[in-house]
């Protein structure tokens, strides 16, 4: 044991200072608990059973992924702040965390996990960071032709103080389910003994902050793969649309009491197949999620590449029940490539406008060590 771990905080010493966490001279201060799936005494065979091995209150621990495919789902409770996955090569590839629960999937107690409870990671613990690894929900439609609603959420998170940086965050539909408490849906409800109740209370109407980075990540969806109503920044990231002609990137259902939503800056939306036609996809639309108290969507696009399958009108109405897009709050900024040229329609902000909408303005005073 005394030798796993000593190899684990080596390798944690030497990644580039650039990689390295903020304690990465401090080990000692911190828990480092180690899984692998080549059963070494010491080690844990699961990511959930090395969460679970932190006690509340003990302080911050890291877990140490060794490269594998790691299935099953993955849930971080509030009562464990602090918490790291770190993959152990530095590349996202080598370690993959994987589920395919999707809307329709029925959990031991016989109801449906619904989009809420079927992510892959589920993070509800303030202070949660994540590099260098892939979550995936792998969820095929078709291979489940009974499944009609294929949202399959990868990662959600209604926690504070969130980090995933040089992560692959892989779906379908609602890849990323950046989220807060204003969800009526909680991960504690989702992950109750014998799995989600079938109806849950409205969410907070006075939701805590629930403040996310995605930094340098690459994520991979069709239909509305961000979505939520947390205050999220995607900061130099790859964001691919893998299809689905007439869908979106976005689907932000910020509530009315908070002024900031979603930013998008500094990055690159791509549609690396070649699949969609021209003018063929959307940047968003404001998602009216039931239980979320008066949604009113946030998101603004600046400094950002957009390809050609982005349409010249960026953003749609959401359909039922009807709210126009012109209703929300969808701001852009400076963006560049082929999909930038909008309709005189389309809002951009001033150059004093766009002050106000900055990382520094969403994360509101946390500045994230990386």
């Amino acid at each position: 044991m005394k030798r796993v771990i000593a190899l684990a905080v080596a390798a944690l010493l030497t990644l580039p200072a650039a990689s390295a966490p903020a304690w990465a001279g401090a080990v000692g201060r911190h828990h480092l608990l180690v899984v692998s799936q080549d059963g070494r005494p010491g080690t844990f065979a699961s990511v959930q059973a090395a969460v679970d091995a932190v006690q509340p209150g003990s302080g911050p621990a890291t877990i140490l992924i060794e490269p594998g495919t790691y299935w099953g789902q993955i849930y971080v409770p509030s009562s464990e702040p602090g918490i790291t996955l770190r993959g152990a090569t530095g590349n996202p590839r080598d370690v993959v965390l994987v589920d395919d629960i999707a809307h329709g999937t029925v959990a031991a107690n016989g109801n449906q996990y619904g989009t809420d409870c079927s992510a892959t990671l589920s993070v509800a613990g303030n202070g949660f960071a994540a590099y260098g690894i892939t979550v995936q929900n792998s969820f095929d439609p078709a291979a489940n032709p009974q499944i009609t609603s294929p949202q399959a959420v990868a990662v959600k998170t209604v926690a504070d103080r969130v980090v995933f940086a040089r992560d692959r965050l892989l779906g379908i539909q609602d890849t990323v389910f950046a989220s807060s408490y204003a969800d009526p849906f909680t991960p504690a409800e989702c992950f109750a003994p014998g799995g989600p109740p079938a109806t849950s209370p409205p969410g907070s109407t006075t939701p805590p902050p629930a403040r996310q980075l995605y930094l340098d990540d690459y994520i991979a969806g069709q239909v509305d793969f961000l979505c939520g109503s947390g205050t999220a920044v995607f900061d130099h990231d790859t964001i691919d649309i893998l299809g689905h002609p007439g869908g979106t990137v976005s689907a932000p259902d910020t509530g009315l009491e908070q002024p900031y939503g979603y930013l998008i800056t500094n990055s690159r939306i791509i549609n690396s197949p070649g699949n969609l036609t021209a003018a063929s996809y959307y940047l968003g639309r404001p998602w009216r999620h039931t239980g979320v108290t008066n949604p009113v969507g946030q998101i603004t696009i600046r400094d950002t590449y957009l390809p050609a399958a982005i349409n010249p009108e960026q953003w749609q109405n959401w359909t039922s029940p009807p709210f126009p897009w012109q209703d929300a709050r969808f701001y852009e900024y400076q963006n560049t490539g082929p999909g930038s040229a909008v309709n005189a329609d389309v809002p951009q902000l001033t150059t004093a406008q766009a002050a106000q909408y900055t990382v520094a303005s969403y994360l509101g005073g946390w500045f994230p060590r990386l």
